[in-house]
């Protein structure tokens, strides 16, 4: 069920070593590798931050592609619990084998939504193309207005929000290098 193993052996770290760094006893994360407990939706979000990856990556029923071409119906898809905001991931996600360096991902926002309730930061550089309807960027106390085929540079640390204040869907594209992986652990996500 979980690929927990394949990361701590990838990270070159034994189960003593992934257990304190993650605060638990050394037979609790044994008998998860060996498939002889469930672990707590707590324990696995501890785990997947000693490796730096999102929970999602540890479950066997993520695909991991080892050659770089990612087919649409490969293409994990996440929602937000409420709905209102989807990204469609269109690069290979990490893994043992390989972490792409940039990330990109397809999203749509709802009418009256926005990606995240309070501005986000990330040592990241982002970079977001509108594809349909018009999105407002927010950066600090700025807001940047996108229509159709706009662009616009999220810098590095720069406290941001994503909001679409219309009546119709907005659709476009973001890249994000170094990616972040963390902030993609949305709920009710899955493949289409």
């Amino acid at each position: 069920m979980l690929k927990i193993r394949e990361y701590r052996k990838q990270r070159k770290l034994t189960i003593k070593e992934l257990a304190s760094r993650a605060g638990m006893s050394i037979s609790y994360i044994s008998q998860i590798e060996r498939g002889e407990i469930d672990p707590s939706l707590s324990a696995l979000r501890r785990i997947a931050a000693v490796f730096q990856i999102p929970l999602y990556l540890l479950l066997d029923d993520v695909e991991v592609m080892e050659d770089m071409t990612l087919r649409k119906e490969k293409q994990l898809v996440r929602r937000s619990e409420d709905g209102a905001i989807t990204y469609r991931f269109l690069s290979p996600l990490p893994s043992p084998s390989c972490s792409p360096e940039a990330l990109l991902m397809a999203f749509e926002l709802a009418p009256g939504s926005q990606d995240v309730q309070e501005p986000v930061r990330h040592y990241s550089e982002e970079i977001l193309y509108v594809t349909e309807g018009v999105l407002t960027v927010q950066i600090g106390d700025t807001d940047i207005v996108l229509n159709p085929g706009d662009s616009t540079v999220i810098q590095k640390n720069l406290p941001h929000i994503c909001k679409n204040n219309g009546d119709s869907l907005v659709k476009g594209i973001s890249a994000i290098s170094p990616p972040v992986w963390g902030r993609m652990d949305l709920a009710n996500g899955g493949k289409d």
